[in-house]
């Protein structure tokens, strides 16, 4: 149709430029631009990259020109694509620019280029559809590697817990607040951390097939500097408390300390009992109660407080209760301290203290009950240091400069005789009476099951004499201890008060089951049994 119109339409050679030729004859007429459009359509180039002034100046002399012309009004370009690897080698994109006019890409074009690169992961065959449909895309995703999956490092979890404070029911309800303190403390056995351990990662491979590593993980195990704690016997991974004490957690363990450390002991911390040892930067305060296994430091003072220690009690500033009288005060109001170690104290006040060796301290004893298994000594090198008021007593040696006051309060000092032995004995006596029943019991099966030997299933008579003889063993041990706290029940002969300055009236001296009352101020000296009477020397 457009050669009768004298428009004829053509790709110059070389390349790919549209040229359009017109030749004008009488009763022809010139083509407009649906003319020229559908030309090109013929030629399957309507889609051709035109020069739109290129196509304007061409029509324009077509309508004024009486000679054939020819002009070049576009090209004819082919679809084009482009393929990119990203830096991590785990994507191939492709880029696609549709043809104007040309031939559109396929698929298997892309599919060779790829080759060509070396990709050997597999094409997303729908994705490059989609956009070979769509005619362009840019940067789309058509291959995927396998990206290394990253492995997970040990983990660790503490299983240590605050403690809660008591939930209340019913307003009626009481709440000891000593009870609520916040100090920490765990005992063996207890579940303290636990450790997932490491998961390894896996490697990947990229679009070209090579492998990608995945980061080396380091299996972290427990701290190997950790103490009070080992791991579960049954589970590696679970860490156990071995000792009662203080938990301290560590990125990647536990250290369970048999020594506590606290600033006071008071309603913050609350009432301390544990297996261990305690230290106090202050003070422990009135009403509050401690009872551990170790040794009590205190580094402030022990106020109206009960303290109860397995080992040595040393205060550097004084035991002090609130009564005028270790006898006479309310419970809440004395200070009450029991060691089965030793106690040293700057001061003592209102007090009753036990200790199960000595009792050591530097200025004074007032309104106190004190009792040693071995010595009370007070004073300093200097010789300072009294007792008054109160009783005290120790097995073996009782000192001070002063021993009484000058006001003449009662004043009790006592040594010779074991000051634990008769509340002891009385102890491992009932102990005793109660093995006796026992044993009286077992017998009467014995000797059932000596008549009725039918009865006896099993090892049951063989049970029974096993039991036998260890309560016979018990009751030899416990006649053996009640032998030898009936021996420190007897006066020691060597047992002394030793006042270096000035005894005062109102002192009661005792020495063993001798007595003497000091009626008036005197010198100081020692005190002694000799011949049968107590002397002062």
């Amino acid at each position: 149709m457009t050669a009768d119109m004298g428009l004829r339409l053509e790709l110059s050679q070389p390349g790919d430029l549209v040229r359009a030729c017109f030749a004008p004859e009488p009763g022809r007429l010139p083509p407009d631009r649906a003319a020229l459009d559908a030309g090109l359509a013929e030629h399957g180039w309507a889609r051709a990259r035109l020069d739109q002034a290129a196509v304007t100046g061409f029509l324009t002399q077509c309508q004024l020109t009486d000679r054939e012309i020819d002009a070049v009004i576009g090209s004819v370009l082919d679809g084009a694509f482009e393929l990119e690897i990203t830096a991590d080698k785990l994507q191939l994109l492709l880029t696609l620019m549709p043809p104007e006019g040309g031939r559109p890409i396929a698929g298997e074009d892309i599919a060779a280029a790829a080759a060509s690169m070396k990709v050997v992961a597999l094409l997303d065959s729908a994705a490059i559809g989609v956009a070979l449909e769509a005619g362009s895309c840019e940067g789309r995703e058509i291959a995927r590697g396998v990206a290394p999956v990253q492995g997970e490092t040990a983990r660790f979890d503490s299983l240590v817990q605050q403690p809660r404070p008591a939930q209340v029911k019913n307003e009626d309800d009481r709440v000891d607040l000593r009870d609520l303190g916040s100090l920490l403390l765990v005992n063996p056995g207890t579940a303290l951390m636990r450790r997932t351990p490491a998961r390894p990662g896996k490697d990947g491979m990229d679009v070209l097939g090579k492998p990608i590593p995945a980061d080396v993980v380091v299996d972290t195990p427990f701290a190997a500097d950790m103490s009070g704690v080992a791991p579960d016997p049954n589970d590696p991974n679970l860490l156990l408390a071995v000792i009662a004490g203080s938990p301290r957690v560590l990125p990647n363990g536990v250290i369970v300390s048999p020594v506590v450390d606290v600033d006071a002991v008071d309603l913050h911390s609350g009432n301390v009992t544990f297996d261990g040892s305690l230290r106090v930067s202050g003070d422990i305060r009135s009403g509050m109660s401690v009872r551990v296994t170790g040794d009590v430091v205190v580094q402030g003072t022990i106020e109206a407080a009960h303290v109860e220690a397995g080992g040595d009690v040393i205060v550097k500033g004084g035991i002090i209760g609130k009564a005028e009288g270790a006898h006479g005060g309310a419970p809440n109001e004395i200070a009450s301290v029991r060691s089965k170690g030793a106690v040293h104290a700057r001061f003592i006040q209102n007090a009753i203290v036990e200790a199960a060796t000595e009792v050591i301290v530097e200025s004074g004893i007032r309104q106190s009950d004190v009792s040693a298994g071995e010595r009370v000594a007070v004073g300093t090198p200097t010789g300072q240091g009294s007792i008054s008021g109160g009783r005290t007593r120790a097995l073996q040696a009782v000192s001070a400069a002063i021993l009484g006051a000058p006001a003449g309060s009662a004043t009790a000092v006592q040594v010779g005789l074991n000051p634990f032995a008769d509340e002891q004995k009385a102890e491992v006596e009932a102990r005793r009476r109660q093995v006796l029943d026992d044993q009286a019991k077992l017998q009467q099966l014995v000797a059932f099951f000596a008549k009725h030997p039918e009865r006896a299933q099993g090892d049951v008579r063989e049970k029974a004499r096993a039991t036998m003889y260890k309560i016979n063993r018990e009751l030899f041990e416990l006649d053996a201890e009640i032998a030898r706290l009936t021996e420190q029940i007897k006066p020691s002969d060597d047992a002394v008060i030793a006042a270096s300055r000035r005894i005062h009236g109102g002192v009661t001296l005792q020495v063993g089951h001798k007595v003497l009352k000091v009626m008036e101020d005197k010198s100081g000296g020692q005190v002694r049994v000799v011949e049968d009477r107590i002397t002062v020397n």
